[in-house]
C-alpha cells in the first residue's frame, strides 16, 4: 500500500518557547519521513493576549491551548504542540494525545542576579517573584521569611525583571523550567537547578504534547514512533493525579512520576525489574500545610498507586488545603504596564494554576 506524501502541518502559539517546540517534533517528524514536507501555523492564544490578567480570570490554562486545538478541529492543521502542562486533564472531544516524546529535565531553576545555588541562600526577607501558587506556597514552606511578589510575562520578560530590572528594583529571585530555558538555548541560566526535595514539579513539568484529531490515521500512524513509554506513563499518571484531585488553575499541586531503580531481585519477569517512584505535593497556599505521598511500585501497578494515593489525600484533607486562597497579589501597587515586543508567553505565565 502506497504511503500518503501529503505534507504535514504543525500548529503552536506564536511564542519563542512554542516556536521552539514545535519546530524540534517538526524535525523529529522530518528524520521519521524525510520525503514529507513539514509547514508550520502560529496562533496567539486568549491567554498570551491578557498577561495583566490571572487566568483563573479569563477561565483556566485551556486558554493556552483552545485556539491551538481549533486550528486541528478546523483541518487547518494535523498536529499541534503544547507543552503537556498547559493541556486540561480532559481530551477536548475529537482530539486526542498521539505521543510524548522523550521528557526533558523537570525540575526549576533559581534564578537570582548573585548567582545564588540554593534557595537557602537568598537573604531574609527576599523578594521572589512568582505566580505559580505550586511555586509560592513551596517556598514558602521552606523558608516563611519569604516575600513573594507576582512576576507575569515569557521568559526573556521575567529574567530581564530579575537580572536587568529598570527602575526599582523588586525582586531578588525567580524560578523558570530548565526545560524551557534548555529548549530557548538559555543554557547559562540553567545551572542552579532546585532539588525535588525543595520544589516537586508540577504534573508534566517538561513534557511535550503530540495532538491530533481522533480520526486521523495517517497523521496518527506516522507520529506513533515519537511517543517514549517511559514519558508517557509518567506523565499520564501525574495527569490523573491531578485530575482525581480536582484540581485547577487555582491548585499548588506537585507531582513527579519517575522511573526508579531497584536493587535486583530473583524475579524471574523481566518486568519485575521496571519501577516507578510518585511523589506528590498538596500545599496550603501559604506553605503552612502540606500533605505528602512518596511510593514506590512496580510499573504495572503504578495505576492503582495513583487510585490508592488520591484517596488517601483526600482522607487527609486535600480538598480543604485546595480550598484555601492561594492568588499571587503584587507586593505594591504596579505601574501601567506596557507590551512587551513579543506578546506571547513562551511558558504561560503561571498565574494562578497549578502547573508551572
Amino acid at each position: 500500500m502506497r504511503r500518503s506524501q501529503k505534507p504535514i502541518v504543525i500548529a503552536a502559539r506564536r511564542s519563542p518557547l512554542a516556536k521552539a517546540q514545535a519546530e524540534l517534533i517538526g524535525r523529529m517528524v522530518n528524520q521519521l519521513h524525510p520525503k514529507i514536507e513539514v509547514h508550520y501555523r502560529w496562533v496567539e492564544s486568549t491567554g498570551d493576549k491578557a498577561l495583566s490578567q490571572s487566568l483563573a480570570d479569563q477561565g483556566g490554562k485551556g486558554l493556552f491551548t483552545k485556539d491551538v486545538e481549533q486550528l486541528l478541529l478546523s483541518g487547518e492543521a494535523d498536529l499541534a504542540i503544547h507543552s503537556l502542562k498547559d493541556l486540561p486533564a480532559k481530551d477536548t472531544t475529537g482530539l486526542v494525545l498521539a505521543a510524548v516524546p522523550r521528557r526533558e529535565d523537570p525540575r526549576d531553576c533559581l534564578i537570582t542576579p548573585d548567582c545564588l545555588a540554593s534557595i537557602n541562600d537568598l537573604p531574609h526577607g527576599a523578594v521572589v517573584g512568582t505566580a505559580s501558587p505550586r511555586r509560592a506556597a513551596q517556598l514558602l514552606q521552606l523558608r516563611p521569611d519569604l516575600k513573594i511578589d507576582l512576576l507575569r510575562g515569557n521568559v526573556q520578560t521575567r529574567l530581564d525583571k530579575v537580572l536587568n530590572p529598570e527602575g526599582d528594583k523588586r525582586y531578588d529571585a525567580t524560578l523558570l523550567a530548565f526545560a524551557g530555558l534548555n529548549r530557548l538555548g538559555m543554557t547559562e541560566h540553567t545551572a542552579h537547578t532546585v532539588p525535588f526535595e525543595d520544589m516537586l514539579p508540577s504534573a508534566c513539568q517538561g513534557a511535550l504534547a503530540v495532538q491530533c484529531r481522533a480520526n486521523d490515521h495517517v497523521t496518527l500512524t506516522r507520529c506513533l514512533p515519537l511517543n517514549n513509554p517511559e514519558a508517557s506513563t509518567a506523565v499520564h499518571a501525574e495527569r490523573q493525579v491531578v485530575a482525581g484531585l480536582g484540581g485547577d488553575c487555582h491548585s499548588p499541586i506537585a507531582v513527579l512520576a519517575e522511573q526508579s531503580k531497584q536493587p535486583p531481585t530473583p524475579a524471574k519477569r523481566n518486568a519485575d525489574a521496571h519501577w516507578f517512584r510518585l511523589r506528590i505535593k498538596v500545599l496550603a497556599g501559604d506553605g503552612s500545610e502540606c500533605l505528602e505521598v512518596d511510593e514506590q511500585v512496580k510499573t504495572k501497578d503504578l495505576r492503582r498507586l495513583v487510585k490508592r494515593a488520591i484517596k488517601d489525600l483526600k482522607d487527609r484533607g486535600a480538598q480543604k488545603l485546595l480550598n484555601t486562597g492561594c492568588e499571587i497579589t503584587p507586593l505594591h501597587a504596579a505601574a501601567p504596564a506596557t507590551p512587551p515586543q513579543d506578546s506571547t508567553a513562551d511558558q504561560p505565565t503561571q498565574g494562578v494554576q497549578a502547573t508551572a
